[in-house]
């Protein structure tokens, strides 16, 4: 993995998070209590051994500068490798012929990078997605790309929650890709759903953007895999059976945000020898007032709670006054609830205030997000 060159595509090109990517793309959404999504990506990689990583950035990304700062919490601050992050236009617009000023999607992208591709000197690159939730171990993925001696792998599952995937693959025995359809399955045919992480050689992908041009391809899950398929390279997929959520609306979000407070779950995704790493912030404890009830939650340091909490997930910094009950809801940070407040499958922004007596009630299939500093 030390000569692989590791590429997060931390924006979206279609996503449904509403209130809560009017500022953000779904890269830094806050997400667990403590992390951002972009931070499972991040750390897969790192823990993994590599040490290259690339974040591909086009708007609304100051959030995401923010968090990922010179990548230190990473480890990723070093002389050689280390993070780079790349905005639009981070390389001379006409370097070549796929690269548009604002691009739309990933192909795009990595089209706009072609100059860091002919200097960059790795073997192999990792390309993923930055809405993925999941603990993986890509070292073993490299691993077995490298023993199929296939042109791609495609990390895939039967498992994943949430998200409106792109491609879905069946495999055969040994693992090698048999079909790939794109959209809606065509009835459920192919059973294993593409994850958004694909490894190849260096100089494959730059033939294949190449090749992508000539063919006026666009979008790299959907038409540049296909392309790759019809055209006969081998295709491997690595079947990851552990738990994973993909983010891209706010059901996906709320769904994987309380699969959070399940310890079976958590023991997957968070486990003590491949950490999730994250911005370190130095908060003192939360405060519990006497009348503070919590139960089955997660609460962050910094936050004080003064009334009932249950079957949530309260962030970094925030207030619930006393007789306020917070019950199947997310409380992003710095967020201030008041007294008599009911909540009930609510999503808060950062900085929400909610005055006081005041009842939201959402669903669980449809809950109720409210923008960022807003207040109710």
């Amino acid at each position: 993995m030390k000569n692989t060159l590791g590429i997060i595509i931390g924006f979206d090109s279609n996503n449904d998070l509403r209130e809560l990517s009017e500022h953000r793309p779904v890269a830094s959404v806050p997400f667990g209590g403590r992390y951002r999504v972009i931070d499972f990506m991040m750390s897969n990689l790192v823990n993994s051994g590599c040490y290259q990583v690339a974040v591909l950035m086009r708007d609304k990304y100051q959030s995401l500068l923010d968090h990922l700062g010179s990548g230190k919490d990473w480890d990723l601050s070093r002389k050689r490798g280390g993070m780079f992050l790349l905005p639009p236009n981070a390389f001379a617009p006409k370097s070549s012929p796929l690269v548009t000023e604002n691009y739309r999607t990933s192909l795009e992208a990595l089209g706009s990078i072609s100059d860091m591709l002919n200097k960059n000197k790795s073997e192999h690159v990792l390309i993923c997605s930055a809405d993925i939730v999941a603990n993986i171990p890509l070292d073993e993925v490299m691993k077995e790309h490298k023993k199929s001696e296939a042109d791609v792998t495609i990390v895939c599952t039967k498992n994943s929650e949430g998200g409106a995937f792109d491609m879905f693959l069946d495999l055969s025995p040994r693992h090698e890709v048999e079909d790939i359809r794109n959209g809606d399955n065509m009835g459920g045919k192919c059973k294993y759903k593409s994850m958004g992480i694909y490894i190849m050689k260096r100089k494959y992908l730059q033939s294949l953007l190449s090749d992508c041009v000539t063919h006026n391809l666009r979008s790299f899950e959907r038409d540049a895999m296909q392309h790759v398929f019809k055209r006969g390279d081998k295709v491997h997929g690595y079947v990851f059976d552990k738990y994973s959520a993909k983010i891209e609306n706010v059901k996906g979000y709320f769904s994987a945000s309380m699969d959070m407070l399940d310890k079976d779950i958590r023991d997957q995704v968070f486990l003590k020898n491949r950490p999730i790493l994250t911005k370190i912030y130095d908060e003192a404890p939360t405060y519990y007032g006497e009348d503070a009830e919590v139960s089955d939650s997660l609460i962050a340091d910094g936050s004080r709670i003064e009334g009932t909490v249950k079957n949530s997930i309260i962030f970094r910094g925030c207030t619930i006054a006393k007789d306020a009950v917070v019950k199947d809801s997310i409380v992003l940070p710095n967020s201030s609830i008041g007294e008599g407040v009911e909540l009930s499958y609510v999503v808060t922004d950062k900085g929400v205030t909610v005055r006081e007596n005041r009842k939201m009630v959402g669903g669980a299939t449809y809950p109720v997000a409210i923008a960022k500093n807003a207040t109710v």
